[in-house]
C-alpha cells in the first residue's frame, strides 16, 4: 500500500476517536459489570440459653447482585416470601423451650448458600448410669459410674442410706469425678446408693440405685443381759442376749469363768459355745463363788467382754440380780431398780449394801421381794456406792457389781 494511503487511514482513525471522546465524554467512565455469588459476611452464631429465654440471630450476606436472606427451621420457612429482606435478616426468638437448628439461606441469581445456628436450651442433666461397686470394706464402699450426659456437668451428688424402714438418705455433693469411696459406714450393713448430676440449671434425676453390703468386723459391743443359775451341785447354766452391734454374723461365744477374778483373762477357764445363747458349765467347786464374762466373735475376730457377774455354787441360791441401776434422785434420796435373775428362784428377801464415799461405813438393809427400793436420809451432794443380792431359803446369792450415784445439791 502507498505510504500516503496509510497515513490517511491513521489520521482518520485518530480523528474518529477524538470526535467520539469530545462529543460522548461518558463513554470512558462506564466500567464493566462484575457479578459475584453470595457469601456470608456475618454468618449466624450458635447460642445457649435458659429455658423460656429469648435470643436474636443475625445473618448478613453480600454479593452482586445482593442476595435475599431468609430463615428456615427444618423445611419450614420462617421468613414470608414477600417480606424477604436483602442482605441482612435478624431472627427474633422468644420463650424458647426446646433446642433446635436454624438455617440462614442467602440466594441470588448466582447461587444459594446456607449456614446453621444451633440454639441450645439448657436443661437439667440426665441421670447418670447405675453405679457399680468396685470395692467394699467393713466401713466403706467404692463406686464408679458413667456420666450419662453428653454435655459437661458441674459436679455429682451421691445419696446413700442403710436399707431399713426408717433410714434417710445422706448426701455428699461437690464430687467432680466418676469414682468415689463412701466412708464412715456401719459394718455388715446393706446400703442403697444412687448418683445424680448437677449443672447450671440444677440437680437432675438420680440414677438407678445399687445395693451392696459392707464387710464384717469383730463385734463392737458385748453380749447383753448375762445371767447365771446353779442347776445342780456342781453345774451352772449361763444365758445371754446377742450384742447390740454384732458387725457381722455371730459365729459363736466364749464364756470365761474363774474363782479368782484378779487373775489375767488369759488364765480364766474358757467354755466355747456355737449356735446358742445358753449353755451349761459343769465340774464347778461347790460353795465357791465364780465370776463370769462372755464375748461374741465373728469370722473377723472377738468382740469385747461383758461386764462380770458372780454366782455362788449352791443349788437353790438365787442368781445375781440383773439390770441393777439408779432411778429417781433427790438431794436426800436415791431410788434403785433391778430385775431378778430368774422368776422361779423362791426369793424371800434382798440384801442391799451401800456406803457414803469410798471410805464411808457400810450400811446393810434387808427387805422383801420387790423390783425397786428408795434409800432415804442421805446427805446432799454426796456420792454413794451400792450393791445388791437376792436371798432364798437356801441362802444368799452373789452381790451385783457396785454402782454409784451422787445426790443432788440441797435446794435453797
Amino acid at each position: 500500500m502507498p505510504v500516503v494511503g496509510m497515513l490517511k487511514g491513521s489520521i482518520f482513525i485518530a480523528l474518529s476517536c477524538y470526535l467520539s471522546l469530545s462529543f460522548f465524554p461518558s463513554l470512558h467512565l462506564i466500567p464493566p459489570v462484575r457479578r459475584v455469588p453470595p457469601r456470608f459476611s456475618i454468618p449466624p452464631t450458635s447460642h445457649e440459653i435458659m429455658p423460656g429465654g429469648s435470643v436474636n440471630i443475625t445473618c448478613v450476606a453480600v454479593g452482586s447482585p445482593m442476595p435475599y436472606v431468609k430463615w428456615m427451621i427444618n423445611s419450614e420457612d420462617l421468613t414470608p416470601e414477600d417480606e424477604m429482606p436483602v442482605g441482612r435478616n435478624v431472627l427474633e426468638l422468644n420463650s424458647v423451650r426446646e433446642s433446635a437448628n436454624y438455617t440462614c439461606v442467602a440466594m441470588s441469581s448466582l447461587g444459594i448458600i446456607e449456614a446453621v445456628a444451633q440454639i441450645t436450651v439448657k436443661s437439667l442433666p440426665k441421670p447418670p448410669g447405675t453405679p457399680m461397686v468396685t470395692e467394699t470394706t467393713a466401713t466403706s464402699v467404692t463406686i464408679t459410674w458413667d456420666s450419662g450426659n453428653p454435655d459437661p456437668v458441674s459436679y455429682y451428688i451421691i445419696q446413700y442410706r442403710a436399707k431399713s424402714p426408717d433410714s434417710k438418705f445422706e448426701t455428699m455433693d461437690g464430687i467432680t469425678t466418676t469414682r468415689y469411696s463412701i466412708g464412715g459406714l456401719y459394718p455388715n450393713t446393706e446400703y442403697e446408693i444412687r448418683v445424680s448430676a448437677f449443672n447450671t440449671i440444677g440437680q437432675g434425676p438420680p440414677s438407678e440405685p445399687v445395693e451392696t453390703r459392707t464387710g464384717e468386723q469383730a463385734p463392737a459391743s458385748p453380749p447383753r443381759n448375762i445371767q447365771a443359775r446353779i442347776i445342780s451341785q456342781n453345774t451352772m447354766m449361763v444365758r445371754w442376749d446377742e450384742p447390740e452391734e454384732p458387725n457381722g454374723q455371730i459365729k459363736g461365744y466364749r464364756v470365761y469363768y474363774t474363782m479368782d477374778p484378779s487373775q489375767p483373762m488369759s488364765l480364766w477357764q474358757i467354755h466355747n459355745v456355737q449356735d446358742s445363747i445358753i449353755t451349761t458349765i459343769q465340774s464347778l467347786v461347790a460353795s465357791e463363788t465364780y465370776t463370769i464374762r462372755v464375748l461374741a466373735f465373728t469370722s473377723v475376730g472377738d468382740g469385747p467382754f461383758s461386764d462380770p457377774i458372780d454366782v455362788v455354787v449352791l443349788q437353790g441360791v438365787p442368781g445375781q440380780p440383773t439390770k441393777f441401776q439408779v432411778g429417781a434422785v433427790s438431794d436426800t434420796s436415791i431410788e434403785l431398780t433391778w430385775e431378778p435373775a430368774y422368776e422361779k428362784e423362791g426369793i424371800v428377801n434382798y440384801e442391799l449394801r451401800y456406803k457414803e464415799g469410798n471410805f464411808g461405813s457400810q450400811v446393810t438393809k434387808k427387805f422383801g421381794p420387790t423390783a425397786s427400793y428408795v434409800i432415804e436420809g442421805l446427805r446432799p451432794n454426796m456420792e454413794y456406792f451400792f450393791s445388791l443380792a437376792a436371798i432364798s431359803n437356801k441362802g444368799i446369792g452373789a452381790f451385783t457389781n457396785e454402782i454409784s450415784q451422787k445426790t443432788l445439791q440441797a435446794s435453797m
